[in-house]
């Protein structure tokens, strides 16, 4: 397993069971392998099944009716994309927790440590009795048999106890709206094809 004290000039790729780790330059990546997989399948299947569907409903009703499928399949691609997208992202004196909505900026000076709690959520603990809750190892059956959460907190953990000193000038907690592109681009084009499709039909008598 890459230390995460420690940099590395290329983009290295290492895993410790389902957890999923990449080091790229100082920063330390955590996500959770199977998501990506499972998500990635779904939405390729979710896409075909819906295309044949939208031929068929065309096919049998015509396309006023067969189009409806078009921007259901892209929100649900979008909401697919969010969830991949979460993730724990170590640098220098900064955790940030990537997660469906939002994500939050950590100081290292104000962590305390990170542990899986009794339903497989990884939690960030912080000074004052704040916690931040990452999504990307929120309690799942996989967690039972794998141990994921808790690996990837043996790693937050470990980060903690090495590389350079917090600085204690850092931002406490930031916390902002999560970008992911695909995703988003994703979900505007479902609004865009509904609203488009909805216009046309007005116009067309529909």
């Amino acid at each position: 397993m890459a230390d995460p004290g420690k940099g590395a000039g290329d983009t290295k790729r290492c895993t410790s069971g389902e957890v999923g780790i990449v080091v790229t330059g100082r920063s330390v990546v955590l996500r959770r392998r199977s998501w990506s997989i499972i998500f990635g399948t779904a939405a390729v299947g979710l896409g075909t099944g819906m295309f044949a569907a939208v031929l068929k409903v065309s096919s049998m009703s015509g396309f006023r009716t067969g189009w409806q499928g078009i921007p259901a399949y892209l929100l649900i691609a979008g909401l697919i994309g969010r969830i991949v997208n979460c993730k724990v992202v170590m640098r220098d004196g900064v955790l940030t927790v990537v997660n469906p909505l939002r994500t939050h900026t950590v100081a290292k000076a104000v962590i305390e440590s990170a542990a899986a709690g009794d339903d497989g959520g990884l939690e960030v603990a912080l000074s004052g009795g704040r916690s931040v809750a990452v999504f990307a190892y929120g309690g799942s059956f996989i967690d039972h048999f794998r141990g994921t959460s808790g690996a990837a907190a043996a790693t937050i953990n470990r980060w903690l106890r090495t590389g350079p000193e917090p600085d204690g000038a850092s931002v406490d907690v930031a916390v902002s709206w999560t970008r992911c592109r695909p995703a988003d681009l994703s979900v505007l084009g479902g609004v865009l094809t509904a609203g488009g499709g909805a216009l046309w039909m007005a116009l067309t008598g529909g």
